[in-house]
């Protein structure tokens, strides 16, 4: 486990092992320091007590379901000034990889089938391109505005 200091990237790793070495692997390239969480709960607080930059999260995260996934629906909820500092990205078998519209409808940023998992650099470089033009005016209207 990674000790995060004061301006480093942030990533959570929720998954199986095959993913999360592949995801390790990947945010260690990309610059991002990370955690993983063996257990939803585990997660869960995590994410109470730090702001991650990434949150990867698979489907079937500890035996668990897409609808009954505990993260997912632990961050689904959450309000939008938490939600729009990180960038979450669901792997799983029943997704079809950057399809935005799966992405919407899971409250997630990005969808992923882990067929697709030898290309998560690009992939995920790609998402959080987007995902930074999306944002950048916003968060930069609410610094001028001294609200952030």
């Amino acid at each position: 486990m990674d000790f995060f200091e004061v301006g480093d990237k942030t990533s959570l790793i929720c998954s199986d092992p095959s993913t999360t070495d592949l995801a390790k692997k990947t945010l260690r390239e990309l610059g991002f320091k990370y955690h993983t969480a063996e257990a939803p709960e585990l997660a869960i607080d995590r994410i109470r007590y730090t702001q991650y930059d990434i949150i990867i999260i698979h489907e079937n995260f500890a035996g668990g379901s897409l609808r009954s996934n505990a993260v997912l629906n632990y961050l689904a909820p959450l309000p939008m000034a938490l939600r729009r500092n990180s960038f979450v990205c669901l792997v799983g078998p029943s997704l079809k990889t950057l399809d935005a519209m799966q992405a919407f409808a899971h409250s997630v940023h990005l969808v992923m089938n882990p067929a697709d998992m030898p290309n998560l650099t690009a992939i995920l470089k790609k998402g959080l391109a987007e995902f930074e033009g999306l944002y950048r005016a916003y968060k930069d209207t609410l610094a001028a505005a001294g609200e952030r």
